[in-house]
């Protein structure tokens, strides 16, 4: 269990409240503590007025969610109320939160079940894990597993891990899904000339788990909002503005791969043949995939599409249900240096599967 000192709970005595905090002395179990009380404001729940305040203790206590205490006045001569915790660890509230905070409030009052969607909603785009919900409420492990796959039936959350337990709700997914597409259209704005931004650059600029945002990009894709390509993430209609001096590039890169076939040019000598940086011969190549101009294979291999297409054509059309290493080098009059990878990318491509030293095709 964690101490907090610092708890939103809902109380109910006859005291006004005020903007000053309210000096108390809080009763839970057999502990007495002093407290400052500030209040958020009056709320009507089954027909009886309850205050949502925030307590600060002077030393840390041991609290649970729905945890009743008394309020009592500072000497303990006095009962003012009675209390009950809704949420054990609550921050420093500013102006601007105390709406949403008092709407999360309101949700606590429910059961276990509403609880833990309020909690799961408040964490938004970050998702909650197993052990903070435990921390704050009383559900057992399988209480809690029972709950959210209750609620993942019903559309409201998505559970992304079961032991531990890792979920997030449905409306923070669409709400970074909307976020992520707006920064996607600024980026492009800014930067027309680059196929998009770096996966790793959106994890950074909206710090969730890496988890959430698979998630949240799978998505994407599958409503057609984005596509991703070499780690790189753009809009779904974005292309990029090339230069007429790109254009010829991109066409002479093409050409090439098209006559030699296969390739297996280093990229460094590309770069200098092609005089670019090597941030241009990564767009340029990106760009030729994106095109499905050329497949980049294994050991820095890169093939024209068209004659990929050829081969595998010919692999499907031999009427043979295995071939051969020597059989394959035969029929694309590839030596065994280009040979073997090229197969170990029909692999990947489940055009043929590996058994022994010969391949099915499948």
């Amino acid at each position: 269990m964690t101490k907090t000192s610092c708890f939103d709970a809902a109380v109910e005595f006859s005291h006004p409240c005020g903007e000053d905090p309210l000096r108390v002395l809080l009763c839970i179990e057999e502990t007495s503590v002093s407290a400052s009380l500030r209040f958020y404001e009056e709320h009507t729940e089954a027909g009886e007025k309850v205050m949502f305040v925030q307590a600060q203790t002077a030393q840390p206590l041991f609290l649970k969610w729905k945890e009743v205490f008394t309020v009592k006045s500072p000497d303990n001569k006095e009962a003012l109320g009675e209390g009950m915790v809704l949420d054990p660890f609550a921050g420093k509230v500013t102006r601007s939160q105390v709406k949403r905070r008092l709407k999360y409030l309101k949700e606590l009052l429910g059961n276990e079940k509403e609880m833990l969607l309020a909690v799961i909603l408040f964490k938004g785009i970050h998702g909650i894990q197993e052990k903070e919900i435990i921390r704050f409420g009383h559900h057992s492990r399988s209480s809690l597993l029972e709950l959210s796959k209750e609620l993942e039936t019903e559309g409201q959350i998505r559970i992304l891990e079961f032991s531990p337990l890792f979920v997030v709700s449905q409306t923070g997914i669409v709400f970074l899904c909307e976020k992520i597409l707006k920064y996607l259209a600024q980026f492009h704005e800014k930067h027309p000339s680059d196929i998009g931004v770096p996966r790793g650059k959106i994890q950074k600029r909206f710090d969730v788990h890496p988890r959430i945002l698979t998630l949240t990009l799978k998505y994407l894709t599958q409503d057609g909002e984005i596509k991703e390509k070499e780690d790189h993430v753009s809009l779904f209609s974005f292309e990029v503005a090339l230069l007429p001096e790109e254009e010829k590039i991109l066409n002479r890169l093409e050409e090439m791969y098209l006559k030699d076939k296969f390739q297996s040019v280093s990229l460094d000598d590309l770069r200098k043949s092609f005089r670019l940086s090597s941030k241009r011969l990564n767009k340029m190549l990106a760009l030729l995939t994106e095109r499905e101009k050329i497949v980049l294979g294994k050991d820095g291999f890169i093939l024209h599409s068209r004659w990929l297409d050829e081969v595998i054509q010919q692999v499907r059309n031999s009427g043979k249900r295995e071939l051969t290493v020597s059989e394959f080098k035969e029929m694309t009059g590839l030596t065994r240096k280009f040979a073997i990878p090229l197969l170990e990318l029909l692999d990947q491509m489940r055009v043929t599967r590996r058994r022994g030293s010969t391949r099915e095709i499948l």
